[in-house]
């Protein structure tokens, strides 16, 4: 409520008001505080004025007509301002723009992460933000990432919406564990490592203004904050969380791939936003550009294209000829879309704890042929170590053993047998009905 006198402000809704209203310095001031600045005496026939300081005096009085008149005030500011800075064409190329434009992008990692706007696409439960901080660290302090120079060490941010900062400081932790980092390496992971939890804080990159898709205030003030540390990488997980929704997809996703080119224009840093994989492509496991899920913008506009898919054991040791062991996971990552780079191949991986190791490709024969060793040394080994007890098996029961799957088992001890690692002998029961033979295990010469 004001506290200037009722005659401070002039002549009140309700006063008998003259045909011509004259006002002293002292009116004229109190009335310029609440926007109205003529110097004259308003028009008899247009009362908003006295509606409008009305409103300002009274606690009680309708404000409606303050909001409108606010309003309107800000849509025309907003006008006069497109019309005042129109768009401005470029002019002609310079002799050392001609002579000095790049090709590509500069790296932050050869032939993996660049100073642009990109993706990387897992299903949910993967483990792919693992994944990213352990490629954080190797960013961080400079190391070889699976093959790949670090280009442009340096600090890097990460905007979760999803994981606490206490659960990622928790795993960088036992990552530095693992890979027995020095209280020197462990200072720069700390120190590099910018984690900002804003889970539940209605954090939007973008915004939706006359049913445009447009970045938000907050992304102009989240610039002024990334800028001052000068990362390499920003990491915005998970992308769903950041902005306007799903019922305008590929509007909304082409908003927060603007939104990131912001970012990266004005801090000169890559930016990857970490996506989920849609139902159907997580079903059949896909690996193409446009496994995310929602629209097609978001891959269409960044410029580096991640995918991750987990495989089943069986899978892993077809493609590596290794086995997993414990709780070893196995993953195959794509990078279907590399704007600056030639064609990439994939890449297989192995996660055992909180550590990720990269393994080669050995082709789909010598894989399958690796996968069917295995499964012989193991059925080998069980009907080896029994018969040194003197337990003398027979097909049936090494498949009632579960030592593999039945239908793996039979494939097994028929390879056995062809290759003389097994061979038949009498069990001297004689008779009728039941087996009359056992496996018994070869020692090769």
């Amino acid at each position: 409520m004001s506290n200037l006198p009722n005659d401070a402000l002039g002549p009140q809704p309700g006063d008998q008001l003259p045909a011509a209203r004259r006002f002293t310095d002292e009116q004229r001031a109190a009335r310029a505080k609440f926007g109205i600045f003529w110097d004259e005496d308003a028009p008899p026939e247009d009362p908003d004025d006295d509606h409008v300081l009305a409103s300002e005096v009274s606690s009680y009085a309708d404000k409606s007509r303050l909001v409108t008149v606010a309003k309107s005030f800000l849509d025309e500011l907003a006008e006069f301002t497109e019309r005042a800075s129109p768009l401005n064409l470029d002019g002609p190329i310079s002799e050392i723009e001609w002579n000095t434009a790049r090709t590509s992008q500069p790296p932050i990692i050869d032939r993996w992460f660049y100073e642009d706007v990109g993706c990387f696409i897992a299903p949910g439960g993967t483990g792919k933000t693992t994944l990213l901080l352990f490629q954080l660290i190797h960013i961080v302090l400079g190391w070889e990432l699976f093959g790949h120079e670090v280009m442009n060490p340096g600090p890097v941010v990460l905007l979760t919406a999803e994981d606490s900062r206490e659960t990622l400081v928790a795993r960088l932790r036992q990552m530095a564990l693992q890979l027995q980092l020095t209280d020197a390496q462990i200072r720069s992971v700390r120190e590099d490592v910018i984690i900002t939890d804003v889970s539940g804080k209605g954090i939007k990159l973008t915004t939706v203004e006359k049913d445009v898709v447009m970045p938000s205030a907050q992304l102009d003030r989240l610039i002024v904050n990334i800028g001052v540390l000068n990362p390499s990488l920003v990491i915005i997980d998970p992308l769903v969380s950041f902005g306007v929704g799903e019922s305008r997809v590929n509007d909304a996703e082409q908003g927060m791939i603007d939104a990131a080119r912001r970012i990266r224009n004005a801090v000169k840093c890559g930016v990857i936003y970490v996506h989920h994989t849609g139902k159907a492509n997580a079903r059949d496991r896909t690996l193409d550009q446009y496994s995310g899920r929602g629209g097609s913008a978001l891959a269409d506009g960044s410029r580096m294209v991640h995918v991750l898919c987990r495989l089943n054991p069986d899978e892993w040791t077809e493609a590596t000829g290794y086995m997993l062991e414990g709780d070893d996971a196995g993953f195959v990552l794509a990078r279907p879309k590399m704007t600056w780079c030639p064609p990439q191949p994939d890449i297989y991986i192995m996660r055992r704890g909180y550590v990720f190791t990269r393994f080669d490709h050995i082709g789909e024969t010598a894989g399958a042929m690796r996968v069917n060793q295995i499964a012989d040394d193991k059925v080998w080994q069980f009907l080896k170590g029994e018969y040194l007890k003197g337990i003398k098996h027979t097909q049936n029961s090494v498949e009632d053993a579960k030592v593999l799957p039945q239908k793996a088992t039979r494939q097994a001890v028929q390879r056995l047998l062809k290759d003389q690692r097994l061979a038949k002998e009498d069990l001297g029961t004689g008779g009728r009905g039941g087996a009359r033979h056992f496996l018994r295990p070869m020692d090769r010469a």
